[in-house]
């Protein structure tokens, strides 16, 4: 599963106090008890959705030993029975029953290379809302979720190419604009910019990725007019940046710019505000969960990339401008000196 997962690991050992009267031991660590962690983002634009369903614990001795071991944080077979239910207007019309798959993870603390998720195929219904109901070891949990619908490009921001340049010179900001998805709180939009690197006969394709801002919809209906500022200027400055100026590239081919929408539904919002870093002199972070006797998050998210090509008054600024005159670039389809040989 490409997406990290949350990993629920407590415990507690034992502290000493040394006091000036006397020494005394303290123990708190408590009787050893499970707890059912559960986390996914359901994808409208995925057939296959993956949930991560776990236990934590509380217990003596080391936690890196526990890590280690599958069996301290997997459930094994005959002690988890878990399903997604899909309702609509109160009523479940699907039921999916969730079967356990093996795939791969980072390496770290925890057992690997290969750990346990669950799966279901499905076509997700942006109008029905989502419940996992699952059974671990005799502990009932459920957590309900919506499903966030499509995000919708505004035609102004489909149809025309990239303007960072004003005609007769001088940098301008890009508006992007589009309507809000339902059941989508949180909006970040970036954009990738793609090119292929020429060194002698070889020949890689390469990409960066940058934020551009990150917006929030006033209500979860949809249809809402939303939009952020792409600034001219610091387009280039980070194009200059992050390409970067290795001695050996021939030639910089321009292959063009993709807007990317990441879209959160409302309490994987939530949950990322919970999780942001901390600032400030409270340094206490609440815990945020939205799993009804557990622990973790069920939500949704979605994904939107339009390619975007620049427009004839920023091509020449690519190629001969002040911020990336030295970079080699080169646009497909323009006329000299703009074009690629």
């Amino acid at each position: 599963m490409k997406h990290t997962a949350l990993h629920f690991f407590l415990v507690a050992g034992i502290s000493a106090f040394l006091l000036p009267a006397c020494n005394q031991d303290l123990d708190v660590t408590a009787p050893y008890k499970e707890n059912t962690v559960i986390y996914a983002l359901l994808n409208r634009d995925s057939t296959t959705q993956y949930v991560r369903i776990n236990k934590a614990f509380l217990g003596p001795g080391n936690a890196f030993v526990y890590a280690q071991v599958p069996d301290s944080t997997e459930y094994q077979d005959g002690q988890l029975q878990a399903e997604v239910q899909e309702v609509k207007n109160g009523v479940v019309v699907h039921a999916y029953a969730l079967r356990d798959t093996l795939v791969p993870h980072d390496p770290g603390v925890f057992a690997g290379p290969m750990h346990k998720v669950y799966c279901f195929n499905a076509v997700l219904d942006s109008t029905s809302t989502y419940r996992i109901a699952a059974t671990a070891k005799g502990n009932q949990v459920s957590a309900v979720t919506a499903v966030v619908g499509a995000v919708r490009p505004l035609s102004s921001t489909i149809a025309q190419p990239l303007r960072l340049v004003q005609l007769g010179g001088g940098f301008m900001d890009q508006t992007v604009r589009w309507l809000s998805s339902e059941n989508g709180k949180r909006y970040e939009l970036s954009y990738r910019f793609n090119w292929d690197e020429v060194s002698g006969t070889d020949t890689v394709s390469k990409s960066f990725t940058q934020s551009i801002s990150t917006t929030f919809s006033n209500g979860l209906a949809g249809g809402e007019s939303m939009e952020a500022r792409m600034g001219g200027e610091s387009f280039f400055q980070t194009v200059a940046l992050r390409v970067g100026n290795a001695p050996n590239v021939t030639q910089r081919i321009f292959r063009g710019v993709d807007l990317l929408w990441a879209v959160a539904a409302s309490d994987l919002n939530l949950y990322m505000q919970v999780a942001s870093p901390i600032s400030g002199l409270v340094e206490d972070r609440p815990v945020y969960t939205n799993v009804n006797n557990g622990y973790g998050l069920f939500s949704s998210r979605r994904f939107k990339v339009l390619h975007k090509s620049l427009d004839a008054n920023s091509v020449p600024e690519l190629v001969q401008g002040q911020y990336t005159a030295g970079l080699l670039f080169c646009v497909p389809g323009s006329s000299f000196p703009f074009g690629c040989n």
